[in-house]
């Protein structure tokens, strides 16, 4: 089986197919963008209750990890979702790691009739031990792709794959917590 390479998103980029389609306008691209980038803020300020209000009540997230075709793992519903931000916090908290998202390069695709904007985000995710080991360790690369719908309460995802590649549990890096 051939590798994938998580860093690929030439195909997402590509014309999407035969459905009637609208590029997003460029106030929609804005407030995506900054959903994009405060789900990041809320998640390394390890704030789990914000950072799951960030996706609608119904949310799919799907997770691909190490170039895996099909999803490794998914959650659907924002209370699961926050559930299991909420078990990585702790985890990330009992080995003393600070993350750190750096979203790139964020490329929209279409809006169909359904209003869902579409938006992929190259990402690099930093890890430190603070204060032993204050060094940035790049620790996980890859792309997030998301599907956002405007409600009453602003701009949320409503699916959001994640495509990573990289170290996914500190023992793989770091001596006991």
């Amino acid at each position: 089986m051939a590798a994938v390479n998580p860093l690929s998103i030439s195909p997402y980029v590509a014309t999407t197919g035969p459905e009637p389609h609208v590029s997003v306008p460029d106030d929609a691209r804005a407030e995506v963008e900054r959903l994009i980038f405060v789900y990041s803020y809320c998640w390394d300020g390890r704030d789990p209750e914000a950072t799951a209000a960030l996706f609608t009540d119904d949310a799919v997230v799907e997770f691909y990890l190490d170039g895996a075709a099909e999803a490794t793992h998914g959650t659907v519903g924002r209370e699961a979702l926050l559930e299991g931000m909420v078990k990585r916090t702790k985890m990330l908290e009992l080995w003393r790691i600070e993350t750190r998202h750096l979203m790139m390069n964020t490329v929209f695709g279409p809006t169909h009739d359904d209003g869902l904007a579409q938006a992929v985000s190259t990402a690099m995710i930093f890890w430190q031990r603070l204060p032993e080991d204050p060094r940035p360790l790049p620790i996980q690369t890859g792309y997030y792709r998301s599907w956002c719908v405007d409600t009453p309460e602003g701009w949320r995802f409503r699916r959001r794959e994640t495509h990573m590649s990289g170290i996914f549990h500190p023992r793989f890096v770091y001596s006991g917590p």
